[in-house]
């Protein structure tokens, strides 16, 4: 992984906080992702980064309501937690370049156009998922409360489009 410009904004996932990556720029995150360091290492890294300058920021409504939709059409919205799309809106809000293993995440972000690296793992293709049932095959715009499908009871399913 090279270097980054210092005048690029680094948005972090929570699992940047589990290793030792070099990392310049103007480094942001979520209060959530925060609040998600439990351990003494991502605890110690946030630490070493708020010395660096790290800055804890909130994303606008505007950010959100973007995020939020261009995740339905990707059809994430889902399995993206709110802690996801608090860094999503973040990265969209400071054209900035998010730093994420979440596949989920990592998609929903391509979908709107946003930078990602991986730090462990491969790139996630970009994808549009369909939620369908695994029984009947009933095709569904939103995940049911309960993941079950309406008509016949089977599990619902994300399914590639």
């Amino acid at each position: 992984m090279t270097q980054n410009q210092s005048s690029q904004v680094i948005i972090l996932d929570t699992s940047a906080f589990f290793i030792s990556i070099p990392l310049s720029g103007r480094l942001m995150t979520v209060r959530k992702v925060v609040n998600e360091l439990k351990d003494l290492r991502g605890k110690a890294r946030l630490e070493i980064l708020l010395s660096q300058g790290l800055i804890i920021s909130e994303p606008g409504p505007d950010a959100i309501v973007a995020v939020q939709h261009a995740s339905e059409k990707s059809g994430d919205n889902s399995v993206l937690s709110p802690t996801d799309l608090d860094l999503l809106a973040l990265a969209f809000e400071f054209h900035g370049e998010l730093y994420s293993d979440d596949f989920a995440l990592q998609n929903t972000a391509q979908h709107l156009g946003i930078v990602v690296h991986p730090l462990i793992q491969k790139k996630a293709a970009i994808k549009t998922w369909k939620l369908r049932c695994a029984g009947c095959g009933a095709y569904y715009d939103t995940m049911p409360g309960d993941s079950l499908c309406q008509i016949c009871g089977a599990q619902v399913r994300r399914k590639n489009k």
